[in-house]
């Protein structure tokens, strides 16, 4: 059992803390500020990831390029910083134990990780090209395994790893994005925007199977169980997203965007399928060493090629300006629930204040989706064509210090 929980705690930790994200705009700061709230509000190469239509859309921006974004986020469903401050290097009693346990829902503890990178993006009116190194994680941790390391098993109980999975992928986007009005009216004007994208695997792994138990009996402890992990180093495929937008009298702004409307990623370098098996028989102090009661096994599996797809995700959005105050909204919501994407929707507000030209400030709060309840905060700085934006953001509360994790970004380009 040993070497189980640290395979399955690897795992998840590994995937979790490393994950770089899955092309929702993680390495915006200014959307990371606003919580989100960006569908609407997304103009130039920011608008690939949220809705390509909005490149058609009369105050697309001329110019612009990116110099440099990068945007992370790590969270887990159990624990807050505060929890990590209260327990981190002290002494737990038996009651701390059980509270700690509480925290853990029946599905088991369970990690995301999330980023991504981008530079050298650039926007012609209605064209934007950019290039995103992409990646999500997640891993889950049976709750059984926690119980039995605070309490160790009783005589006759039996504690199982069913529930414990892990999945990751890493990628890189190149997308070739535009956006065209269609329609004037004489309330405004509709827009519709597609963007390709070419996708270069870098790493894919899924745990696809696992099962497993440990019983304590007089005699010992029997245990026995499997992990199948299917994984690659490369692969290649496509995607496609789509979108419509319009506005309102020109003070509104409405947008929806379908993402990874059609996506594929044959990984056929290094793919393969490993299967580690253990079985533990009588385990006790005394046969510890012994060859005979602890026997793992490890098979690998070339299979030659196996395709994945991203997940579908739909944003829909809304923006009002009025003077120098704008507000948005948006509503996601992921299609099939994978790395990154959660079929939970997201709802959530933002805004953005321009009392000084040259330094917006921003906020926005976020319910629902990967993050939950969450809190975000930021602001910028322009200088003639060039800007940075900063953003950070809370996940599970709208406290900082009782949160479940965090999002930093940075992002910075020239507009011209």
């Amino acid at each position: 059992m040993n070497s189980c929980k640290l395979f399955y705690t690897s795992v998840g930790l590994v995937l979790a803390m490393f994950a770089s994200a899955t092309g929702t705009g993680w390495d915006d700061a200014r959307s990371i500020a606003m919580a989100g709230s960006y569908t609407a509000v997304a103009r130039g190469y920011d608008a690939i990831a949220f809705n390509p239509a909005n490149l058609g859309l009369q105050d697309k921006p001329g110019t612009q390029v990116q110099l440099f974004a990068f945007g992370s986020t790590l969270n887990n469903n159990s624990f807050s910083m505060s929890d990590y401050e209260r327990y981190n290097g002290t002494y737990l009693s038996e009651s701390d134990k059980r509270e700690i346990l509480s925290k853990i829902p029946s599905e088991g503890l369970k990690f995301r990780g999330n980023s991504a990178a981008s530079a050298l993006a650039f926007t012609f009116g209605p064209i934007a090209v950019s290039t995103t190194v992409e990646a999500a994680g997640t891993g889950t941790l049976s709750k059984d395994i926690v119980d039995l390391a605070f309490f160790g098993n009783k005589i006759g109980e039996t504690i199982s790893i069913d529930n414990a999975d892990a999945e990751g992928l890493a990628h890189v986007d190149l997308n070739l994005a535009y956006g065209r009005r269609i329609k004037s009216y004489d309330w405004g004007d509709l827009s519709a925007g597609v963007n390709l994208k070419y996708i270069y695997g870098i790493a894919s792994i899924d745990v696809s199977e696992s099962n497993g138990s440990a019983t304590t009996q007089v005699d010992g402890i029997d245990a026995d169980g499997s992990i199948l992990v299917r994984s690659a180093t490369g692969g290649s495929g496509f995607g496609l997203d789509v979108g419509v937008a319009a506005t309102y009298r020109k003070d509104w702004v409405f947008s929806a965007g379908l993402k990874n409307l059609v996506s594929s990623i044959s990984w056929n370098k290094n793919a393969k399928e490993t299967e580690y098996t253990f079985e533990v028989v009588s385990l006790t102090a005394e046969t510890a060493g012994d060859d005979s009661t602890v026997v793992s096994d490890e098979v690998e599996r070339s299979v030659g090629s196996f395709s994945t797809s991203l997940a579908p995700q739909v944003n829909l959005g809304a923006a009002y300006t009025i003077g120098k105050f704008l507000l948005a909204s948006d509503l996601k919501f992921g299609l099939k629930d994978k790395a990154g994407v959660s079929t939970t929707p997201e709802i959530s507000i933002g805004s953005e204040f321009h009392q000084f030209s040259f330094m917006p400030l921003r906020a926005g709060v976020s319910f629902g989706g990967v993050h939950g309840t969450s809190l975000g905060l930021g602001g910028g700085f322009a200088l003639s064509s060039f800007y940075v934006d900063l953003a950070w953001a809370s996940s599970g509360t709208l406290l900082p210090s009782f949160g479940r994790g965090l999002t930093l970004a940075i992002s910075s380009g020239l507009r011209f």
